[in-house]
């Protein structure tokens, strides 16, 4: 039986433990809203679906009951775009630290968007900060083997 948006939407919150007010709060929509979505009378919009996925981590077929994977990683434009620039540099050490700190610099924004959470905001500022020194350690191995 296929799930529906609303059923994940209302899975998703319980797994997080935040009641209705608290993920309609974060999401930016009234609870009465959030409501109907989880029931099914309303069909949300996709840039709604958008902030759900960004919100929880997860894709927008996982969202829309179209895949049951919810580990398959949501790649932002800016890592495709970083993925094409460092095509050159194969599969070495400089492409994983840049992903790296491309993904870190994601969730830190993601964090200070949606959660609000000063503590992980800081835990994501030192994931940053070491995603970067790691990029800047590959570039300078590199530069010396050239």
């Amino acid at each position: 039986m296929e799930r529906t948006f609303g059923e994940i939407l209302a899975e998703l919150r319980h797994e997080k433990g935040l009641n209705q007010r608290e993920l309609a709060n974060d999401l930016h929509i009234s609870q009465a809203l959030l409501s109907h979505y989880e029931k099914g009378t309303r069909e949300p919009g996709l840039p709604f679906v958008g902030r759900v996925c960004d919100y929880f981590g997860v894709t927008a077929d996982f969202v829309l009951g179209r895949s049951e994977r919810t580990d398959v990683p949501v790649f932002s434009g800016a890592t495709a775009e970083l993925n094409r620039a460092l095509m050159d540099f194969g599969e070495g050490d400089v492409k994983k630290s840049a992903l790296a700190y491309v993904d870190a610099a994601a969730q830190k924004m993601t964090c200070r968007l949606t959660y609000h959470d000063e503590a992980d905001l800081l835990t994501r500022n030192s994931e940053m900060a070491l995603s970067e020194l790691a990029l800047v350690r590959a570039l300078s191995a590199q530069n010396t083997e050239a």
